[in-house]
Parts: structure tokens; C-alpha cells; sequence
């Protein structure tokens, strides 16, 4: 997709996707069935550990999401793949999955919130599949390039 590019996240950044995660969870997720504030607090914990693992996403020069790609073992996870309210449903999303597949040939797995649809059927559409139900999430899993004839 013309004007899509890549850059790493900073410290800075750590607050910005601490909040589309806050905003995600507070959307999809049943928080009167857990500790909510210990949950968000190991969520930015995690987030400024990991920083540097984190990417930033530029649409014509202006950021608009994030996402981290990070290898776990034998394969690969897609973590905290957030795009801007107002840069959804402009193919972003699509072509940040799709490099991300492209990148590896190992199976890559992620965590959706089954009330997000429009999510969930983007990954479904590329091939994920759910390996595990977690209640209000899936851990969905796709066989990845090489893994395919492995």
C-alpha cells in the first residue's frame, strides 16, 4: 500500500499504546470478571519493558498505529496490532498483517477479542484460525510460509 511506513517506537510512545489497549479492553473485554487495575498495571509494565520491540506505523508521514512482531519460541507473535479511530477501514490494517506474514515462514499467533469482528474477520480472512477459546478471546494461529510443508 503506497505511503505505508515503518518506524520504531520510543519511550514516549509507551503511554499511546497503553491507551489503545486500555481503550480496547474497555470495549471488548467483561471487566467485572477480573482484576481490572492489577490487569492494566501488568499491561504498562509490559508495554515500557518491551518498547523497543514495538513498531510504529506511518500513513502518509502521520503515525497512526502501532504494533509489535516479535519472534516467541517456534514461532511468531503479533501483539498489540492497534490502528487510529479515524485511519480504520483504509486497507492499513490488511497491509500491516500482510507484511507481517510475508516476513516470516513460521506460524504466527495472536490474541482477538471475539466481540471485535471487524478484527477478527480480517484475521480469519488471511487464514487464522482459532486454536484456543479464552472466554472473551481467541489465541488464533496461522501456518506461516515454510511451516506449511514442514
Amino acid at each position: 500500500m503506497k505511503g505505508i511506513t515503518f518506524g520504531r517506537a520510543l519511550p514516549s510512545d509507551a503511554p499511546v499504546i497503553y491507551g489503545f489497549c486500555k481503550e480496547t479492553v474497555d470495549k471488548y473485554e467483561d471487566i467485572s470478571s477480573f482484576d481490572y487495575e492489577k490487569a492494566m498495571d501488568w499491561v504498562k509494565r509490559k508495554i515500557e519493558k518491551t518498547i523497543s520491540e514495538y513498531t510504529r506505523i506511518y500513513k502518509d508521514g502521520e503515525l497512526c498505529g502501532y504494533f509489535c512482531f516479535r519472534p516467541d519460541g517456534e514461532k511468531y507473535e503479533l501483539d498489540d496490532f492497534y490502528i487510529s479511530e479515524d485511519k480504520r477501514g483504509q486497507g492499513i490494517g490488511t497491509y500491516v498483517l500482510e507484511k507481517c506474514l510475508s516476513d516470516v515462514d513460521k506460524t504466527v499467533y495472536l490474541y482477538v477479542f471475539k466481540k471485535n469482528t471487524v478484527a477478527l474477520n480480517m484475521y480469519i480472512k488471511h487464514g487464522f484460525k482459532p486454536v484456543k477459546d479464552l472466554g472473551t478471546r481467541y489465541i488464533m494461529e496461522k501456518e506461516n510460509g515454510a511451516a506449511l510443508n514442514e
